[in-house]
């Protein structure tokens, strides 16, 4: 298997992205159960976090749940390493998940 390694994002007009390793494992689906998502990420030897948009859907109003999120410049999660997987909408709206290789050991 060969290693997933930070891509330039390169978002649509929405504000997506997705990584093309990431990409190719979700295969379309809408739902990847949380066992085959943490096996994924464990046999490509990463870690992985995400972030959801601060703002409050409220606020979005009629927008919902056609908001663009394009201006949306998510932050990683501490420490260095992390690169985008993807940034795409969710129930719990625009989100992003983030992946480093793994850092091995305990922190």
């Amino acid at each position: 298997m060969s290693a997933i390694t930070a891509l330039p994002v390169e978002c649509n007009e929405y504000g997506c992205w997705t990584h093309p390793a990431y990409d190719k494992f979700c295969d379309g689906r809408d739902h990847i159960p949380n066992s085959e998502f943490h096996a994924w990420v464990k046999a490509n030897g990463l870690e992985w976090g995400y972030c959801l948009r601060d703002e409050s859907f409220d606020d979005l109003g009629d927008e919902w749940p056609d908001a663009d999120f394009s201006t949306w410049q998510p932050e990683p999660p501490e420490g260095e390493g992390w690169f985008v997987g993807s940034i795409h909408d969710s129930e719990d709206g625009p989100v992003c998940i983030w992946f480093r290789k793994a850092q091995g050991g305990a922190a």
